[in-house]
C-alpha cells in the first residue's frame, strides 16, 4: 500500500486516489470537495489514449471513509 507522501492522510480524496488508478473521480464543486460533490470522469488518460472511465460505480461514502482510516492506520504505525 503506497502512502502519501504529504503527511498522514486526512481527507477523503487521499483514500480516493488509493482506491483505483488514473484519473477516475473528479468533484461537482472542486473548491467543495465532500463525498456528495463527487463524481466519476467520463474519460481516463491510459497509456497515452483517452479512454471510456473503466470505473462504473462510485464506492459508498462508507467505503470511502473506511479506506481513509485505513490509510490513517497505516500512517500512524509508520510513524511511531
Amino acid at each position: 500500500m503506497s502512502i502519501t507522501p504529504f503527511g498522514r492522510p486526512n481527507h477523503i480524496e487521499d483514500a480516493l486516489i488509493q482506491m483505483h488508478t488514473n484519473c477516475w473521480f473528479t468533484w461537482t464543486d472542486s473548491k467543495n470537495k465532500i463525498y456528495a460533490n463527487l463524481k466519476l470522469s467520463e474519460k481516463v488518460g491510459i497509456d497515452g489514449n483517452i479512454v471510456d472511465n473503466l470505473v462504473t460505480e462510485l464506492p459508498t461514502e462508507e467505503e470511502v471513509n473506511t479506506k481513509l482510516v485505513e490509510l490513517q492506520t497505516a500512517w500512524d504505525n509508520a510513524n511511531d
